[in-house]
């Protein structure tokens, strides 16, 4: 599976379908607008000298549309993570793999207090310098049959690298590992394909980017299944995710146990009636965790 080439098909097939649904902002982009928007960005994401773009975003529809421009315009991003020393993490980043830009945002930057490093560029800046011309192209583009539309981004190729990550640096400093779209696309289809998943599914999207486990079933998964994200930037919103379950009717949520135990606390009965997954990961998950989602909402946590 080529990654951004299967959104493509994805968009075109369902284009009037909400694709993401950003509870940080309140904008709902569907198929169609994401794919508009995917493409004004990987115009200009092209233009960089640099083949790695780092990004440093918080789960929303704009960290979504930077991935999405950065593989459509042929490069590949490097996700930097912002919870754990971020401007530390972003040098790092910079020097370990020898690239210079980083798209961020300068909200993010103001809540973390991160100061604006060589190379970093907001998001929003972009977003508000887009001239009406390049508007007018992307939509042209956008409405290109499917055969041609391809041509108009980067082709790519099964094994290379759609994604760079790094460890957690348990082990002396962080590495960075570079993952295929054969990497994430195996993944993908299976987790479609043993979960007998479909474009019905609403996926609560609060996993990190910067993490594999997020990347996968967060980004990658809902995307090129068709299926509905909500994003929303805080996964440790213990009081607020579970309404937004609620009020979104989520189907799927992946998550750690330490996350799953904070929307235990603060959920309400009936807030999680729409999930049908609830897959817990990246540590274990302690038996009173299981006991009580099947005790208190009637829900199996597998893990």
């Amino acid at each position: 599976m080529i990654l951004h080439q299967e959104f493509l098909t994805t968009a075109k097939r369902y284009w009037s379908k909400t694709a993401i649904i950003d509870r940080t902002t309140d904008r709902r982009l569907t198929y169609g607008r994401t794919l508009l928007a995917a493409l004004l960005l990987a115009r200009r994401i092209r233009r960089l000298p640099d083949h790695h773009i780092g990004i440093m975003l918080p789960n929303s529809a704009g960290s979504f549309l930077s991935v999405l421009g950065t593989v459509m315009a042929g490069k590949v991003p490097v996700m930097i993570n912002y919870s754990t020393g971020a401007e530390e993490n972003a040098r790092y980043a910079q020097e370990k793999i020898g690239f210079k830009d980083i798209i961020t945002s300068k909200v993010l930057l103001e809540k973390i207090g991160c100061p604006l490093i060589p190379g970093m560029f907001h998001l929003e800046d972009v977003i508000q310098r887009l001239s009406p011309l390049e508007k007018m192209r992307a939509v042209g583009r956008a409405r290109l049959p499917l055969k041609l539309l391809r041509r108009t981004v980067a082709r790519g190729r099964l094994d290379d690298t759609i994604v760079i990550l790094f460890t957690s640096g348990s082990e002396r400093e962080p590495k960075a590992v570079q993952l295929t779209n054969r990497n994430i696309g195996s993944n993908v289809r299976d987790i479609i394909h043993v979960f007998a998943l479909n474009s019905d599914y609403v996926i609560m999207s609060i996993l990190p980017l910067f993490h594999v486990f997020g990347h996968t079933t967060n980004l990658w998964m809902p995307l090129t299944g068709g299926m509905t994200a909500v994003t929303h930037a805080n996964p440790l919103d213990f009081r607020n995710i579970p309404t937004m379950i609620r009020e979104e009717k989520v189907s799927m949520i992946a998550a750690t146990p330490v996350f799953f135990g904070g929307y235990l606390r603060e959920a309400k009965p009936g807030d999680f009636e729409s999930l049908n997954l609830l897959v817990a990961g990246a540590d274990k998950t302690p038996e009173w965790l299981r006991n009580e989602y099947l005790n208190k909402h009637g829900k199996t946590l597998l893990e």
